[in-house]
Parts: structure tokens; C-alpha cells; sequence
């Protein structure tokens, strides 16, 4: 599992806490807004982009991320980049969307005129 620890910018360290294979790395994790995986390489240049792949799949796969469905061009050759977000933070702006949205009925009345000439 993850550990996770807030600090002040919101961001969290996330260690594997198997014990065999190789030592757990500290990562900086994205918690308050949506991601793409080479964002967390700048955040966490000393770790390789495989460790990082890999934390992200296994958050994606026990319900910490969500993967948006919608992608970042790259401007590179190759696939775009795809989105991530925390789960909580995602359900959370679904919430508020959703009561943000007013339902508005419009009814209208036909107006016929009679013209005599």
C-alpha cells in the first residue's frame, strides 16, 4: 500500500512496503489537481519515469487515481499524454458540479395575430 502524508502543498510521498526486490523510493505525488506522468518526472527528477509509471498503476488499480478520460497532446511525436487525478478530488468536482448546475424550464407561448386589411 501507499503511504500518504499531506504536507503543505498538498502533495504526498508514496513508498512500496514490499520487502523483497529493490528499496522503496519517496515519491512527490499530485494530490489537489489533475496530472500527466511527465509532470511528476519534473516534480521528482531522481527518480526513473518506470518507478513513477508503475506507483501511478498501482494507484490507478487500488482506487487512489482516476484516469480522465480526455488526453494532452505532447506536441511530440507519439501518443498524447493521458490525464490523472486523485479519486477523491474528482468525485469532489463531479459533487459540485453537479449542484451547480440549475435546471432551467422554459415555456413558450404561441401569439397568433389577426390582420384585416
Amino acid at each position: 500500500m501507499n503511504n500518504v502524508s499531506n504536507d503543505s502543498n498538498m502533495n504526498s510521498t508514496s513508498t512500496k512496503t514490499s520487502k523483497a526486490g529493490r528499496p522503496a523510493k519517496n515519491l512527490k505525488l499530485i494530490l489537489n489537481k489533475s496530472f500527466t506522468l511527465k509532470d511528476l518526472q519534473t516534480l521528482n527528477p531522481d527518480v526513473k519515469a518506470v518507478t513513477i509509471r508503475a506507483a501511478v498503476l498501482r494507484g490507478l488499480s487500488n482506487g487512489k487515481y482516476t484516469k480522465l478520460p480526455r488526453n494532452v497532446q505532447t506536441g511530440r511525436k507519439g501518443k498524447p499524454a493521458n490525464i490523472f487525478i486523485n479519486s477523491k478530488v474528482y468525485k469532489a468536482n463531479l459533487a459540485n458540479l453537479a449542484k451547480s448546475k440549475a435546471v432551467v424550464t422554459v415555456t413558450a407561448e404561441v401569439v397568433t395575430e389577426t390582420v384585416t386589411a
